[in-house]
């Protein structure tokens, strides 16, 4: 069959090239097009994947274990109570085992500048017995102290509790409000593992249990901004077990809801302006009986957001420094007779004017809503006051188990 081509004369032949040219190079512009679109489109999904690590950066991960690999990534506090063992479930392997044994911690290797992270991790605890596992935060040495912020999940109990610790003694008899039942999907079950979630940013806390939306307890009251992170057993009871713990970069909380439990606290009606001198080793009663010569050793302490005049932040539990006194004025129109009334954790001394008036041994807890609440009621102590400017002193004495702070208000007939 003859070529179609050698039948078109030379003039149709050069118009068919010209036509054929022309197709060729509405193709390439056609690729062209392409070929822009394409590279804008890359460009495009190069600078969104750019801008990536800005945001990716508040989700990094910070630190994760799984306990299959032993415990390289944690400083042990007191490692005899520290292990790792099978669980006996191949969804989770080996675990760590926490076991109560005096003041045992599991920190996170290089958290100490840490600010703003989330913590998750399962919890089980294998045993009907007393065991809690407390989340550290915040932890500082100093002088050999160690203070931190804590809020514990309690196994037996099924419940969340604040319990900051100065110089490792628990301080939850001056945060009884924030003991927090958990029910219902977030129960804990003796013998099954729990999902637990903990966001810290600055001095908050909060804490989730269970596949929840919001925490169930907002926690701002330890005063600590940075410092070590970790876990924590029980001080005595029955051990815990964890799993899959995974830290998370956060600049914000996820809640900004209102804070859990919602409780209307009132500072305003409390003594809050205080001065402190101390700690001593020995008690230094001159101070309270208002010698001019120790006037120089007081310096200002003021009261938490709650009112309570946290004296486990001065004095130590462990260590030699065990006394303080705590001082406020308080200005009387003319001479009467009120009442301090005083709701404490701790054993108190108290002077009026330099008058030894009462000795006030520690309620089981104190509480912040004493004064209007007939459930938890506190000491009311009748003193004295003169026309003018009154001193009211309360020695405190540390080395107290789970003890830190009181709250106190004055009383006018």
């Amino acid at each position: 069959m003859p070529d179609p081509a050698e039948s078109v004369s030379p003039p149709e032949r050069q118009l068919l090239s010209m036509s054929a040219l022309r197709e060729r190079s509405s193709v390439s512009r056609g690729y062209a097009r392409r070929f822009r679109s394409i590279m804008v489109c890359g460009l495009l999904m190069l600078s969104e994947f750019s801008l990536r690590p800005q945001t990716s950066s508040r989700e990094q991960t910070l630190f994760a274990d799984d306990f299959e690999h032993g415990l390289g990534g944690w400083r042990l506090v007191d490692d005899r109570y520290i292990r790792i063992e099978s669980s006996g479930d191949p969804t989770h392997g080996n675990v760590l085992v926490l076991v109560p044994g005096g003041e045992v911690l599991a920190l996170i290797r290089g958290s100490e500048r840490w600010r703003g992270v989330r913590l998750d991790a399962d919890v089980l605890f294998p045993a009907n017995e007393d065991s809690y596992l407390g989340v550290v935060y915040h932890l500082q040495e100093r002088q050999k102290r160690k203070d931190f912020g804590a809020v514990y999940i309690k196994g037996n109990g099924s419940y969340l509790q604040g319990n900051p610790h100065y110089d490792f003694n628990p301080s939850r008899a001056l945060y009884p409000e924030s003991q927090i039942r958990l029910e219902g999907g977030s129960a804990i079950r003796i013998g099954k593992w729990q999902r637990l979630r903990v966001e810290v940013v600055g001095r908050v806390c909060h804490f989730y249990v269970g596949d929840v939306a919001e925490p169930q307890l907002t926690f701002p009251y330890f005063e600590g901004e940075s410092g070590a992170f970790g876990l924590e057993p029980r001080i005595v009871g029955g051990p815990v077990w964890i799993d899959n713990v995974r830290v998370t970069k956060i600049t914000r909380l996820s809640y900004t809801g209102a804070p859990r439990p919602g409780l209307a606290y009132t500072p305003e009606k409390m003594l809050t302006l205080w001065q402190v001198a101390g700690p001593f080793t020995r008690t230094e009663d001159a101070l309270a009986e208002g010698s001019t010569q120790v006037d120089g050793r007081w310096r200002a302490f003021a009261a938490d957001a709650r009112g309570a005049a946290v004296t486990a932040k001065v004095v130590d539990y462990h260590g030699p420094q065990t006394v303080a006194y705590f001082r406020t004025i308080v200005r009387a129109e003319r001479a009467e007779r009120a009442v301090l009334h005083i709701s404490t954790a701790d054993n108190l001394a108290l002077w009026v004017n330099g008058r030894l008036q009462w000795l006030l041994p520690k309620g089981e807890l104190a509480w912040f809503d004493f004064a209007s609440n007939p459930a938890h009621n506190g000491q009311r102590i009748p003193i004295d006051l003169k026309a003018g400017a009154n001193a009211i002193v309360l020695r405190t004495r540390g080395g107290v188990y789970a003890s830190g702070g009181f709250f106190a208000t004055l009383e006018h007939p």
